[in-house]
């Protein structure tokens, strides 16, 4: 039997049987659609978060009051960290040490921000002109500038806290906004950023770092810092900066390297710890994409073991006539590939108008000529696997009992 003849006899066969045929494409329909969707989205935002963690720079580092670098233990599973307090004595620590070119101050809560009629609870850093110096090119000044560090009651909004947080009523350069209470005349509008994990730097307003120690005064003991921002020199070992603050800092709030309460942050730990969470996610993604393919291949392979059943005279018939196992076994094969191919492509289809949606909701994709080629070729070989076992039961039927049946 010619591979064409196949085929036909395969086609007419999904025509004869149509409806039990969709039910089975439509469960592959699902496999793919899951598979797309899911592998789309995941690639997508692997990107989106690549692109946003160049902001933070390799030569950039970052000091919290807190040690997060703590290894899981061995029985809970809980990481264990210590908190601790940064200083104004720490910044000027660390601007001491070789290869640091800045060290920036911030301080940051949440507090109430009023503008003509309408009061809101947004997030206010207090930063130093260091601080913004080594972000200008992620935190773009779009109108206005930005404060220096002489000036008082004055502010810099992020793009969405001037044009989304009031409604209709838009921040410009000039008005005056309320902060706690207090007069702020705004001074500059940030441009805004508009990827998937900057919502929160959209919507900061930003003040001078003495107006943040007033204002946060009640939250914070005396010349204590929140985070301290660090720019290395060009060319400088990030990773020998690193040691040295750790050494001087231990040095200063007098703990041993093990009861550290402090960490400080480098760009490669980001990539780490951001790489281990999108591992985990993809791993978890895969899972859920096999499930949905496993249920299409059950599906595909109980049409045709129904198929077998229903077409036992029918490929006595064959057998009798001169037709070889290898045939019969094509003829099952080629249309359990047909429904599986039908249903990648449907899936395809359904797919794409999918991401189209989602990404309206701001979920980023990337739909790769990989994922589509693997998508048709991973559903052609799913009907395939799927067919083998009933095409061999077929092709090992007795002609002479077949006929019988």
């Amino acid at each position: 039997m010619k591979v064409e003849d196949s085929f036909r006899y395969a086609v007419r066969n999904i025509r004869t049987s149509h409806l039990r045929s969709w039910l089975t494409i439509i469960g592959v329909i699902i496999g793919v659609v899951a598979l797309v969707v899911i592998t789309s989205i995941s690639e997508g935002v692997q990107q989106d978060i690549k692109v946003q963690l160049e902001a933070f720079r390799p030569n950039f580092l970052v000091v919290v009051p807190v040690s997060i670098e703590e290894s899981l233990t061995a029985y809970t599973g809980m990481a264990t960290a210590a908190t601790g307090k940064l200083f104004e004595r720490d910044a000027t620590a660390i601007k001491g040490i070789p290869g640091v070119k800045s060290v920036g101050r911030a301080n940051y809560g949440r507090t109430s921000i009023a503008f003509k009629d309408k009061e809101i609870v947004a997030p206010v850093y207090g930063i130093d002109v260091e601080y913004y110096d080594q972000y200008d090119y992620y935190l773009k000044i779009e109108t206005g500038r930005i404060f220096k560090d002489s000036e008082r009651h004055v502010a810099v909004l992020a793009n969405d806290a001037a044009n989304v947080y009031f409604g209709k009523r838009k921040v410009a350069v000039g008005n005056i906004i309320k902060i706690n209470e207090i007069d702020y005349r705004v001074v500059g509008i940030f441009e805004k950023i508009g990827t998937s994990l900057s919502e929160q730097d959209d919507s900061i307003i930003m003040i001078p770092y003495e107006d943040g120690k007033d204002l946060f005064a009640n939250q914070l003991s005396k010349n204590e810092v929140n985070f301290i921002s660090v720019e290395a020199d060009e060319g400088a070992d990030v990773d020998e900066i690193k040691d040295a603050i750790e050494r001087k800092l231990i040095a200063y709030h007098k703990v041993t390297p093990d009861e550290k309460d402090f960490s400080v942050i480098t760009a490669d730990y980001i990539e780490e710890m951001v790489g281990g969470i999108l591992a985990m996610l993809s791993g978890f993604l895969f899972l859920i994409t096999l499930i949905a393919s496993v249920v299409g291949a059950i599906g595909i392979a109980n049409t045709m073991f129904m198929g077998v059943l229903e077409r036992t005279k029918e490929i006595g018939v064959l057998k009798a006539v001169g037709a070889t196992r290898w045939d019969i076994m094509s003829v099952f094969l080629v249309e359990s590939m047909i429904i599986g191919v039908i249903g990648g492509v449907l899936g395809l289809i359904i797919a794409f108008f999918i991401l189209q949606v989602v990404v309206e909701f701001g979920v980023p994709y990337v739909l790769s000529d990989w994922i589509i080629v693997f998508a048709l070729v991973f559903s052609a070989s799913v009907g395939i696997l799927a067919g083998v076992i009933p095409a061999r039961q077929a092709a090992k039927l007795d002609p002479v009992e077949a006929l019988r049946s």
